[in-house]
């Protein structure tokens, strides 16, 4: 037997394990599945009885509908984070420290940092892991909060571009809120980061500044970003094939709309004839 066909013998052995003890969760009430959404597969999330057995606390989650592409993208970059070795907290988890007393949520925020920052809200509470937006007591919660070297990072995945104003209330809340978060990271579609960060003239090549330039976040001009900015913006590229296959038809017109098969055989075309070239503006070309 070859290192590749051990692998692969390997890893089906992991797959069948998780697909029975799946199966056995179902059957014993704990878990429910869907694999009505043909891009996403087969979507798996607690029931009541799930829930109150992981002792998290967390009532179980609805199904998300509309918005579940924006669900597995968040998990996608959870994934990344957590594979990669980082503690991890979704907004759930977040939601739930900052609903009880600002006790509670310091204690979350310590044991991924130990010198949690905090700032007030606009009713005098201490936030530690949420920015407040407003005088009215009114916060923002990040799609997720990893815990880094330079503090408590919060990630936000934006697949689809919000209006202006709304997203500079959330950057502006950022920007005042630098004590609980010493950096904020935007995973973003291409239209979403030409919003935030800004975007050249395609003919002329001159700058046009995005909210975040407007709210003070980044100086003016095209961003120059390092490892340790308080804020970076990066071009969202999902793990998970489904994610970017529906991620990707979102993004272009109804006439380019190809099914799964297909769009696997142009990525792989795109891969080897330009890697250089982003995948969107290649198949433009060969529209």
């Amino acid at each position: 037997m070859t290192l590749r066909q051990a692998a692969r013998r390997y890893w089906h052995g992991v797959e069948e394990t998780a697909r029975q003890r799946v199966r056995w969760l179902r059957e014993a009430g704990y878990l429910r599945m869907s694999s009505d959404v043909r891009w996403a597969g087969a979507c798996v999330w607690t029931t009541a009885r799930g829930a109150r057995a992981s002792s998290t606390e967390l009532r179980p989650p609805e199904w998300p509908g509309e918005r579940l592409l924006h669900r597995l993208a968040v998990t996608d970059a959870a994934f990344t984070f957590e594979l990669g070795g980082a503690r991890v907290l979704s907004e759930r988890e977040i939601r739930r420290a900052e609903a009880t007393t600002s006790g509670r949520a310091e204690q979350v925020a310590a044991a991924l940092t130990g010198q949690p920052g905090s700032t007030l809200d606009g009713r005098g509470r201490e936030r530690f892991l949420c920015t407040p937006v407003g005088a009215g007591g009114r916060v923002h919660y990040s799609d997720l909060v990893v815990a880094a070297p330079l503090g408590l990072v919060a990630i936000e995945v934006e697949i689809t571009a919000k209006s202006p104003a709304e997203i500079r209330q959330v950057l502006r809340s950022y920007r005042d809120a630098r004590e609980v978060f010493p950096q904020v990271v935007y995973f973003a579609t291409e239209p979403v980061m030409a919003l935030l960060h800004g975007h050249a003239h395609p003919r002329t090549g001159a700058w046009s500044d995005g909210v975040a330039q407007q709210v003070g976040l980044l100086p003016p001009g095209p961003p120059q970003y390092r490892p340790d900015s308080p804020f970076l913006v990066r071009h969202f590229q999902p793990k998970d094939p489904g994610v970017a296959y529906q991620l990707d038809l979102r993004q272009v017109p109804d006439t380019w709309r190809v099914d799964f098969t297909r769009w696997k055989q142009l990525r792989e075309r795109w891969s080897a004839e330009a890697p250089g070239v982003g995948f969107l503006a290649w198949w433009q070309q060969q529209a």
